[in-house]
């Protein structure tokens, strides 16, 4: 066979492959549901005091347990948040011998054990050596300024995600895929209440009064401010219309900024039950001022203020 021939087919065997690549990773792949979309790095929520007595490390946090107790929902995020303050502690702390950590909320001024946690591998610390079972290490108490989600969430860092990856233009709604506790959807819905069917600007303004910020009526553009200890959020919201493109498009992208940049506030957030493009973390990466809370994006917002 002549040598042209064969580089030939060599050439056109290797388009073959790039295309087939390329296409597993584009169209007719699932969306992910925006439960399992989570954030590179978890909240940096804010835990009241730390200690360790023994085998057992407590994490005490501020989260407002309902009369009721906690439910599911709110019980796995608190195990799942006092297990990531132990480790962050175990980077400086000797803490080779806790097996078990112990989330608290409180419930009034009283402080109330929600759920315990155990440690899947025990912090390695051999510069250090093993404390006994009657030592007890006493970290302080962290600040207790007040509760700001917008500020958690905004300081987070999301990683470029998966986005949209194909699929139907329909989307299913956020609170069919939203894991929410039940405290937070009694402050928004109100007692025996429900957040199915609420605009996504009705459920985040919500959240946010829960949280104690003043939040502005909202604009015909829908744009709204949200202010809280003397910090200013400029709100943008972008809802879903069915038949529309389930993607933020970039047009919207960019008039954020634009907007953004000429209200006056200290930082901006634009909140979709629509994905996120690749453009927005362009954008971010940008300006450090502006944050696109988009549909794979949503859950760890909701996690930032159901711990509060």
């Amino acid at each position: 066979m002549p040598a042209v021939v064969v580089v030939v087919l060599i050439v056109i065997a290797v388009l073959v492959a790039a295309g087939l690549f390329f296409r597993s990773r584009g169209g007719g792949v699932a969306q992910r549901s925006v439960a399992s979309a989570i954030a590179n790095q978890a909240p940096a929520l804010s835990e009241v005091d730390f200690k360790v007595e023994g085998a057992t490390a407590h994490v005490f946090f501020d989260t407002r347990i309902p009369a009721a107790g906690a439910d599911d929902v709110l019980t796995a995020l608190m195990g799942r948040e006092a297990l990531r303050v132990f480790e962050t502690k175990a980077d400086h702390l000797p803490l080779e011998a806790v097996r078990h950590v112990v989330a608290h909320g409180k419930q009034g001024d009283a402080s109330i054990q929600v759920t315990t946690v155990d440690v899947r591998t025990p912090a390695e610390m051999d510069h250090m050596d093993v404390p006994s079972a009657d030592d007890i290490v006493q970290a302080g108490e962290v600040s207790t300024e007040e509760v700001d989600p917008l500020a958690a969430v905004h300081a987070m860092e999301f990683g470029r995600g998966t986005g949209y990856r194909g699929g139907g233009d329909e989307l299913p709604p956020l609170s069919d895929e939203l894991v929410i506790p039940a405290k937070v959807i009694e402050a928004v819905g109100g007692a025996g209440g429900t957040v199915a069917g609420m605009s996504l600007e009705d459920f985040i303004s919500g959240l946010l009064r829960t949280s104690g910020y003043e939040v502005s009526p909202s604009s015909a553009d829908g744009t709204r401010t949200a202010r809280k200890a003397g910090v200013s959020t400029y709100l943008q919201f972008v809802e879903h219309v069915p038949g529309s493109h389930p993607e933020l498009d970039e047009g919207s992208v960019d008039a954020f900024v634009m907007k953004f940049m000429g209200s006056g506030s200290d930082r901006g957030m634009l909140f979709t039950p629509k994905f996120g493009p690749y453009a927005i973390y362009e954008k971010e990466r940008r300006n450090a001022k502006v944050k696109y809370m988009t549909r794979e994006r949503l859950q760890a917002f909701v996690d930032s203020v159901a711990m509060g």
